[in-house]
């Protein structure tokens, strides 16, 4: 028997004892749907490929399986070697690839398919996909959540996929992305260029639809082999347009019930405008347009602002702008790997702190070893865990220094920091002693005299929102305790300082915008600072 009609003996349909037809004995473990004509075309193809190597395969007595345990135990080199020598690791993801595709061929020429050895084959098939997205998670290369919804997905489809085909439900469309994954890292291993985000945020969009559809068709397709036809019964107090309406009003209310009460604060947030008009005034360039550097984040320093730059080339320094905006000549080089993870540079005594973003630490650089010796010193550091921070500031509470920590959205709130039990602790969350909630997307913040200040770019408006410290404290959340929103001149800027009497904003390209103090605070410049 010559291999072509062994391929068309696997492929001949069967029908089980319930006369529900199958789908042929090759096709029983794939997830593949209208591209399965593609899929025998390349295996036909892998198979006239790698035929030379069959002979000597089977006179070692080699089975198809372990060939799918070879390519498995490749993956090894590519957890060893994923960002130690990524171009080494990318070398075994290709054996990977390469002994995937090979069991399947070696099988089907030795006569010795079968149902077992394809669900073999799609279980060491998966791993891949999994081990790469995993160290890309790992590694920092992509986002968590995206990464976790990209491999859940990507698993749902599968199943899915497998279901539909066992069932013989008919074609559909599977758009699989588990190849493109790999070119992506061999892009980042060769190149350093970084598709992983965009690749999975947009195979994960795709496959939210293949799962919705997947979902639909199987739950059709179970109901009408498995359930009775006869649904409802004539007078069947489940018949009706108002039982239909009920079974889907109910856990949609349901639904959106826990969405909106979860989310209160940054809904409102979006929805409010401001109640106080004042008027913005342009102040002085922090940097030069004709300097090619990008602000980071900034600050103020007793009567000077600190700025943090980044040039073309990648390199970062903090410099010292004098309050008449002439440039002192102070400055020192920031390591490269900073992130600032918010657009301020809050500083407590003569420590200054930032929160970076890669390491997920609180650095605390000494300003004046640093101004001396042209390079940062780090002090302290400190993680802060699971936080987003977006904003940070320092103050006196209770006649203590502390620091104002804002997270982003997901805890919504702002914790009140001890720095000296959270260095004795070591982390930040180990020095929380106070929190209010805040408005859901803080991107900057300070407090003058028990006064909060905070800019909050919801994603269709950007207000600062000014409120009474204690009475957040007390348990009312930024919102509600706020009487005055104000609106802002520049919806991209960086954050918020206080220089002198007023109150200052940045943008990206260093233009400032100020307003008096007295203008939008609740309390008079004279009751703040009797």
């Amino acid at each position: 028997m010559n291999q072509s009609q062994k391929i068309n003996i696997s492929n001949e349909s069967e029908k089980t004892e319930v006369g529900f037809k199958t789908q042929p004995q090759s096709d029983f473990f794939n997830y593949f749907g209208q591209e399965r004509t593609i899929q025998v075309w390349l295996a036909e193809k892998r198979t006239k490929l790698t035929s030379a190597l069959f002979p000597p395969l089977e006179r070692i007595g080699l089975v198809p399986d372990t060939i799918s345990y070879i390519g498995l135990a490749l993956l090894t080199g590519v957890v060893l070697y994923f960002v130690r020598k990524p171009i080494l690791a990318s070398v075994f993801l290709l054996g990977h690839v390469f002994f995937d595709g090979l069991d399947g061929a070696y099988a089907r020429n030795a006569g010795k398919a079968s149902q077992s050895g394809a669900f073999t084959d799609l279980v060491c098939d998966q791993f891949g996909m999994v081990v790469v997205s995993l160290l890309a998670i790992f590694h920092h290369l992509v986002e968590p959540l995206i990464g976790a919804a990209y491999i859940s997905l990507y698993l749902m489809v599968v199943v899915f996929g497998v279901i539909i085909n066992v069932m013989g439900i008919g074609s559909r469309i599977t758009i699989t992305s588990k190849y493109f994954l790999y070119i992506v890292y061999g892009l980042w291993a060769f190149t350093g260029i970084n598709y992983f985000t965009f690749l999975m945020t947009f195979f994960s969009c795709v496959m939210v639809v293949e799962v919705l559809i997947g979902y639909v068709r199987l739950k059709a397709a179970i109901r009408k082999k498995f359930d009775s036809q006869e649904r409802f019964a004539i007078g069947d107090i489940y018949s009706g347009r108002l039982n239909y309406f009920l079974n889907i009003a109910i856990p949609l209310s349901i639904f959106l019930g826990i969405l909106i009460y979860g989310n209160w604060v940054p809904l409102k947030a979006i929805l409010e405008g401001p109640n106080l008009k004042i008027k913005w005034e342009e102040g002085r360039a922090l940097v030069s347009p004709d300097e090619k550097a990008r602000i980071l984040a900034f600050g103020v320093w007793k009567d000077k602002w600190l700025v943090l730059l980044e040039s073309e080339d990648g390199a970062k320094e903090i410099r010292v702008i004098d309050a008449d905006g002439s440039i002192s000549g102070q400055s020192f080089e920031a390591p490269a790997y900073i992130q600032p993870a918010c657009g301020e540079l809050p500083v407590d005594g003569e420590t200054l702190l930032i929160a970076d973003a890669n390491t997920r630490l609180v650095l605390g650089i000494d300003l004046k070893s640093s101004l001396a010796s042209k390079k940062a010193i780090i002090s302290l550091t400190l993680p802060f865990g699971y936080l987003r921070m977006t904003a940070m500031a320092t103050t006196l509470w209770n006649n203590k220094s502390v620091w104002l920590i804002a997270n982003y959205l997901y805890t919504r709130k702002t914790y009140i920091v001890d720095p000296d039990i959270a260095l004795k602790k070591g982390s930040v969350l180990g020095g929380v002693i106070g929190s209010y909630t805040n408005g859901g997307f803080p991107s900057g913040i300070v407090v003058l005299n028990g006064e909060i200040i905070e800019l909050n770019k919801s994603p269709f408006n950007t207000l600062i929102y000014i409120a009474s410290l204690d009475r957040t404290l007390q348990g009312s959340n930024l919102l509600e305790a706020s009487k005055r929103r104000l609106s802002v001149p520049d919806k991209r800027c960086l954050g918020l300082a206080i220089s002198g009497e007023k109150l200052i904003l940045i943008s990206e390209l260093g233009k400032t915008f100020q307003v008096p103090l007295k203008d939008v605070l609740s309390k008079t410049w004279e009751e703040l600072n009797p």
